[in-house]
């Protein structure tokens, strides 16, 4: 079921298939009222953004920073109501962006050295050049280019998912959350349950630390949860009077097939969420 609240989308900005432009037309046309350009480590979108026509629909500054939480925790930062002019903010994009170039050269070279894949070095500088903020994804579409794969989701089953670098794209928790709060906005740890699957823990055990370092609240509703997980994350924000926002992490139909726009559940439960009775982000 399409909501009519979307928190977490990214474009061309970041890894998303579409464009800004293109985007907005999708937010109108699916019926989403209020929605947030989420772009990895990136808010370039801000500024383009006051080039169109937003009537009828709500938009909050966002970004979703890569982080890491005890030297261990690999996790996402969320960061709405931002001013994207703020020093301190826009330095730790800067630091990401320098890292993630270095980090796309050292991810081309372990897939040629271990899986011997050649990717064309043209492509790949072409791919820094052009693309904002290089990752996984983008080597992923050199490599259906190349007919290594079939898709997106195949190169990262088979190749990327567990891909190791030198160069960390990632940034401590402490500064992440320090740049978001010192930026006017507030920090919200974006789909913890992606964390709680990978390093097998349970998100309360992390809660004490993220509060520790100030955050704000937890995207509790997001795609990859079920309406349970949703309701374990509502029920603890609510227990710590955290805020709560949701949303889908759209990338676009050939990045992540499986998401769609509007759409802040893994499974089929049609529920829909009322933004102002549970007190979410931009509901009001």
């Amino acid at each position: 079921m399409i909501q009519e609240f979307d928190l977490h989308i990214h474009t061309t900005y970041s890894d998303g298939q579409y464009s800004l432009k293109e985007v907005i037309e999708k937010v109108k046309q699916s019926g989403i009222k209020t929605f947030s350009i989420t772009d990895h480590d990136s808010i370039d979108s801000i500024n383009e953004i006051k080039k169109y026509d937003l009537k009828g629909i709500k938009y909050i500054k966002g970004v979703e920073i890569s982080s890491i939480l005890d030297n261990k925790y690999k996790m996402h930062i969320l960061g709405y109501f931002i001013d994207e002019n703020c020093e301190k903010l826009n330095l730790v994009l800067k630091q990401l962006k320098e890292r993630r170039n270095l980090r796309f050269l050292e991810l081309v070279e372990y897939v040629e050295k271990t899986f011997n894949l050649k990717i064309n070095k043209d492509d790949v500088y072409n791919t820094i050049k052009e693309v904002n903020i290089p990752g996984k994804p983008h080597l992923a579409q050199l490599m259906v280019k190349y007919n290594y794969v079939t898709s997106v989701k195949e190169a990262f089953e088979k190749y990327l998912e567990d891909a190791k670098t030198k160069t960390s794209n990632r940034i401590p928790a402490d500064i992440v959350i320090e740049a978001i709060k010192c930026a006017g906005g507030k920090a919200i740890w974006a789909h913890p349950k992606k964390v709680e699957k990978k390093y097998d823990v349970d998100f309360k055990e992390l809660m004490p630390r993220l509060l520790k370092l100030g955050i704000d609240g937890i995207e509790v509703f997001n795609s990859l949860h079920t309406y349970s997980d949703s309701m374990r994350y509502l029920s603890y924000a609510n227990e710590h009077n955290l805020l709560k926002s949701g949303g889908s992490d759209y990338h676009g139909d050939k990045i992540k097939p499986d998401v769609k726009l509007g759409v802040i559940y893994n499974s089929d439960e049609k529920v829909k969420i009322d933004p102002l009775e549970i007190n979410l982000i931009g509901g009001k």
